[in-house]
């Protein structure tokens, strides 16, 4: 009994990392939720700390905005007043440090008006921490 019960435990012990390991569609979720938290504060000073120094944006606007002064900049320029409510989303892990998702927001307008969106995000691990590397959003067609 007391063999079947260490057998047990080792079993147990090994299987614990694995389960303790979040997989790409939850590691991406947890940024996609920083990132509607910092969305909905409307402080665009924070979304910097949310993206690499090297990142690239394409938001609901035709410029191309990089590095940490466009994203700064771009989410500086946001009417006033808009939430955003993440959707589903689906990721990939490219490589361990690399993942891309895809996924859906709703942009809720101060009318009331929801704006949907498709949302595609690159992410990388630096120093432990998944950032933000790509951003690109775009409109669902009509």
């Amino acid at each position: 009994m007391q063999r079947l019960f260490a057998i047990f435990l080792i079993v147990v012990g090994f299987s614990l990392p694995q389960l303790a390991k979040a997989g790409p569609n939850e590691d991406a979720a947890a940024v996609r939720a920083q990132w509607e938290q910092v969305y909905n504060s409307g402080d665009a000073d924070k979304f910097v700390a949310l993206y690499t120094s090297e990142a690239t944006l394409f938001g609901s606007v035709a410029q191309l905005f990089s590095g940490s002064a466009g994203v700064r900049a771009y989410f500086s320029k946001l009417p006033p007043g808009i939430q955003v409510k993440m959707g589903d989303q689906q990721a990939v892990a490219v490589v361990p440090d690399v993942l891309l998702s895809s996924g859906f927001a709703n942009f809720i307008l101060k009318d009331g008006t929801v704006v949907p969106y498709r949302l595609t995000l690159a992410m990388v691990k630096v120093d432990g921490r998944w950032l933000i590397a790509q951003h690109h959003g775009s409109p669902v067609p009509k």
